[in-house]
């Protein structure tokens, strides 16, 4: 388990359960690239859903899934991508307009070196790789504080991203910050709507 991980795992220990990992080694084939290393090691771990605490707004990370989805759309890699591009083309738009300081000043993929979603949380931030950066393990993260629109640029991995947050040094994630935050998980490869906690470590 890379280090960073580990040490997240100790703050938030994982479902006790088998989490089932996607087929990591197709999503070239069928996207047209390949995903972080560590983002790939936190969902084998910890599928995807939520850090939060019982009086705090949650943290979201998400992940591919095969499971049907609602209103019929595409599944897996490809249903990941097709899903993040409707969210973000609502946000962001079709045409990237750099006076309009209401949104950033980024692309989304698959614009060539766009941004590509990873998690977002209940106050409206949403966290992105930036693809343009070399191969997937050096993209850093944009998140996107928005009202008013703020970005900030991390380069590090996601998995730090989250360690950060956990300890408090990444802004605006109150959710990581709690002795009594938890990571539920959601869904991972092959089942949808869980609800699956793993409480904080004793002390």
């Amino acid at each position: 388990m890379p280090d960073a991980l580990s040490r997240l795992a100790k703050l938030f220990p994982p479902p006790a359960v088998p989490v089932a990992s996607p087929p990591w080694e197709r999503s070239r084939a069928e996207i047209g690239l390949d995903f972080p290393s560590d983002y790939r090691a936190f969902v084998d771990l910890y599928g995807a859903g939520e850090f939060g605490t019982p009086d705090s707004l949650a943290c979201h990370v998400h992940a591919p899934t095969s499971c049907l989805l609602p209103g019929g759309r595409e599944t897996g890699f490809k249903g990941y991508i097709e899903w993040h591009a409707s969210e973000m083309d609502d946000l962001f738009g079709s045409e990237l307009d750099e006076e309009d300081d209401t949104k950033p000043a980024y692309r989304i993929f698959p614009e060539p070196g766009g941004l590509l979603i990873w998690g977002e949380n209940e106050q409206g931030d949403l966290y992105f790789w930036l693809t343009s950066d070399g191969p997937p393990d050096q993209w850093p993260v944009v998140m996107w504080a928005r009202g008013p629109v703020t970005t900030y640029r991390f380069d590090m991995g996601m998995v730090d991203v989250l360690l950060g947050s956990a300890r408090g040094e990444i802004p605006n994630v109150r959710a990581m910050c709690s002795s009594q935050r938890r990571w539920t998980m959601k869904s991972d490869w092959s089942h949808d709507r869980l609800s699956i906690s793993a409480g904080p470590m004793p002390g």
